[in-house]
């Protein structure tokens, strides 16, 4: 199996759109495929199809009930908080150990391809205790780092990079996304990137599918 972990260098970035757009790509390869929601916060109960898990279960063919969205997603808390915060404020234990295993048993599950979609960002917590990159560093899944041309992204972004490395994760990606129209243009954010760093790259524009990104992780898998 084949599984990869979708982070980025904040919230808001477009780490949803680029995963149900990868799942889609993966389900029309014929591949059967799997997405996991650890925790998810900021949504509507009576709007769950609009949420983080709600939207891979549509990429992945399911129907969003409420029990399709537990079976992918452990935690799923209404404010638009940390995940953290938001667990502390709902009165749910943070039980770090909980929610890995959580992760393990879906990795399990059979599939081609897995992913896994995190909550924010690459060092946003997850609770009170530990971040997202704790969670990467121990499921050691390679990593689809989801970035955008905003202002201060350079920084942002490059960051995320030595942070990831540092802790011995393998970027299989860094994905330029265009979460709004008038966004700036992610070839461009890309020449100014590779100045700094070398890694594999791809720029996904505003409303486009995830072809290139799937032929770049697949070029990876032949050794290309």
């Amino acid at each position: 199996m084949r599984g990869y972990f979708v982070t980025a260098t904040g919230t808001d970035i477009g780490k949803t759109y680029i995963s149900a757009r990868l799942i889609e790509v993966w389900r029309s390869r014929g591949f059967v495929t799997q997405a996991t929601k650890p925790l998810m916060s900021g949504f509507a109960e009576d709007a769950l199809e609009q949420s983080d898990a709600g939207r891979l279960l549509l990429a992945m063919g399911q129907v969003v009930t409420p029990a399709s969205v537990s079976e992918i997603c452990l935690h799923r808390l209404a404010p638009p908080l940390a995940p953290n915060v938001a667990m502390r404020q709902a009165g749910i234990v943070q039980n770090y150990n909980e929610i890995r295993s959580f992760v393990e048993r879906r990795l399990a599950v059979g599939a081609d391809v897995h992913l896994v979609e995190g909550a924010g960002g690459v060092m946003s917590p997850l609770t009170d205790e530990t971040l997202q990159i704790d969670l990467m560093a121990d499921l050691q899944l390679k990593v689809i780092l989801v970035t955008a041309p905003y202002l201060g992204s350079i920084s942002h972004t490059l960051t995320a990079i030595d942070a990831l490395q540092a802790r011995g994760l393998e970027i299989a990606a860094l994905v330029v996304s265009q979460p709004f129209v008038s966004g700036g243009q992610p070839g461009a954010f890309i020449e100014e990137v590779c100045r700094f760093r070398t890694l594999p790259m791809v720029g996904i524009p505003h409303g486009q599918d995830a072809k290139s990104l799937d032929l770049l992780l697949m070029q990876q898998d032949a050794g290309i």
